[in-house]
C-alpha cells in the first residue's frame, strides 16, 4: 500500500552524481561501469535503495553524460585543459492533469576544474555551447537548465 501512495504522488525527483577523468577512455569506463555495475528495473517512479536504476535515471544519466562528452570535445578543440569534471543532475518527474507522467526537467549542474584561470569565462561559454549542441538534450521534449561552476586549479603546473 505505502508503494502505492508513493507511486501516486505528482512529482519525483532522480538524482545522479557523474565524475570523469580527462582521459577519454577513463571516462568510457566510468560510463559503462555506471550502467553495469547497477541492475535496471521497471519504472516505477519510487528510488530503492540495493543499487537498483529506473528508466528515468538512465534519462537523467544519458543527458548528463553527453553534455560531458560533448563539452570535454569542444574544449579540448578550443585548447581548454580541463582537470576534472563532475556533474550533479536532478531530473523532475511531473503528473500531468492528463494522469500521464513525463520528465518535465532536468537541471545538469557541472563542476569544471581548468587548469588556466584566465580561461573561466571561455570555459563557461563553452559549457552552454555544449548544451546548445548536446545530441540528446536536443532530441527530448524536457526543458534543460544548466547551473555550471568553473574554477581553476592553481596547483596545475607549479
Amino acid at each position: 500500500m505505502a508503494y502505492l501512495r508513493e507511486l501516486s504522488r505528482c512529482e519525483q525527483r532522480y538524482n545522479l552524481r557523474f565524475a570523469a577523468s580527462t582521459r577519454p577512455q577513463a571516462v568510457a569506463m566510468a560510463m559503462a561501469s555506471l550502467v553495469i555495475s547497477r541492475r535496471v528495473r521497471t519504472s516505477s517512479g519510487v528510488w530503492r535503495p540495493g543499487g537498483e536504476w529506473s528508466p528515468e535515471h538512465l534519462f537523467v544519466a544519458a543527458i548528463s553524460s553527453c553534455l560531458m562528452t560533448t563539452f570535454q570535445a569542444i574544449a579540448a578543440m578550443s585548447g581548454v585543459e580541463v582537470v576534472s569534471y563532475s556533474d550533479r543532475a536532478t531530473g523532475r518527474l511531473h503528473r500531468g492533469d492528463d494522469r500521464l507522467y513525463r520528465m518535465e526537467s532536468v537541471t545538469l549542474r557541472p563542476t569544471v576544474v581548468i587548469a588556466d584561470e584566465t580561461k573561466v569565462d571561455r570555459t563557461l561559454r563553452l559549457l552552454n555551447k555544449a548544451e546548445s549542441v548536446c545530441l540528446i538534450s536536443r532530441s527530448v521534449d524536457s526543458t534543460i537548465s544548466l547551473e555550471p561552476t568553473v574554477t581553476a586549479d592553481h596547483q596545475v603546473g607549479t
